[in-house]
């Protein structure tokens, strides 16, 4: 029995690990397309080589794992195809916007600044791809493999929405602030009204999420604050030490407001694993 359960997942493990390797090679192939430059000038450069082999590694590895319990079918593959495309597609877009900010000399700005706009990308990119699952699910196109899953998604759709926009408006509040900060793209009195707006909301999402959740949620969401502090303490905490102490740079403002939004998305993923929640 536990050789016929083993080998499916083995089997599966590799089959996802070549299409991920196979999916890295498209986009590389692609990408030297489009700059005109072909094979033959990456081949000499052991930089562009290091690069490529270990992202395929990496993708081989990443692909290969989450995808060690999924069935193998042509359902599966279309929909890895479409979901990794689509995430694609959304960080070239932000890695556009910030290329055409910095070019037009716009957006001079600090470490903080730059790491707070870009975990604010990161949350609008995750929000519109769980925005895209919810909305395939409520249509039935079947993007979502895991039945049970969809099924969740379908009945409780709503809040899955309000969620989603809620994390969507969190990282639109980082990059906000960060423009307003060294680059000075926006004025304080521009930047602290769309703060305010984006903060209230926040607030009526909040609301509205709550009014919607069961209490396994409720208790879920109580937990997350809860490991959210410790985590603030100790990690936000042990940084203003050591930075009193002359040991470290100091954090900045805004280092403490990505640090916030980041530890409590850590904390909901800790919560969860904890309840076993992340895994089928």
């Amino acid at each position: 029995m536990a050789k016929e359960e083993t080998m499916p997942t083995w089997r599966n493990f590799g089959v996802w690990s070549l299409v991920g390797g196979i999916f890295v090679l498209a986009i590389w192939a692609g990408i030297m397309l489009l700059r005109g430059d072909g094979m033959p000038p990456i081949l000499p450069s052991g930089r562009l080589v290091a690069t490529l082999g270990l992202s395929l590694i990496l993708a081989m590895a990443v692909t290969g794992f989450t995808g060690r319990k999924r069935p193998v079918s042509l359902r599966s593959l279309r929909n890895y195809l479409i979901w990794n495309a689509v995430a694609i597609a959304l960080c070239l877009l932000v890695i556009w916007g910030f290329s055409a900010f910095a070019r037009a000399g716009a957006l001079v700005a600090g470490a903080s600044d730059w790491v707070a706009a870009i975990t604010g990308s990161t949350l609008i990119t995750f929000a519109f791809l769980g925005t895209f699952a919810t909305a395939s699910v409520q249509i039935g196109t079947g993007l979502v493999d895991d039945q049970e899953a969809a099924e969740d998604m379908r009945e409780r759709g709503q809040l899955f929405l309000y969620s989603f926009i809620w994390m969507a408006v969190s990282g639109l509040l980082l990059i906000v602030l960060a423009l307003a900060g060294h680059s000075g793209l926006l004025s304080p009195a521009i930047a602290l009204a769309g703060a305010l707006a984006l903060i209230a909301v926040l607030l009526l999402l909040g609301i509205l999420t709550w009014r919607l959740s069961d209490e396994l949620v409720r208790t879920l969401s109580h937990e997350t604050g809860n490991m959210a502090f410790y985590l603030i303490l100790v990690i936000g905490g042990g940084w203003a030490m050591l930075a009193h102490l002359g040991l470290v740079a100091g954090p900045a403002p805004i280092d403490w407001l990505t640090l916030f939004t980041v530890l409590l998305y850590i904390a909901s993923f800790i919560v969860l694993a904890r309840r076993k929640l992340l895994t089928r």
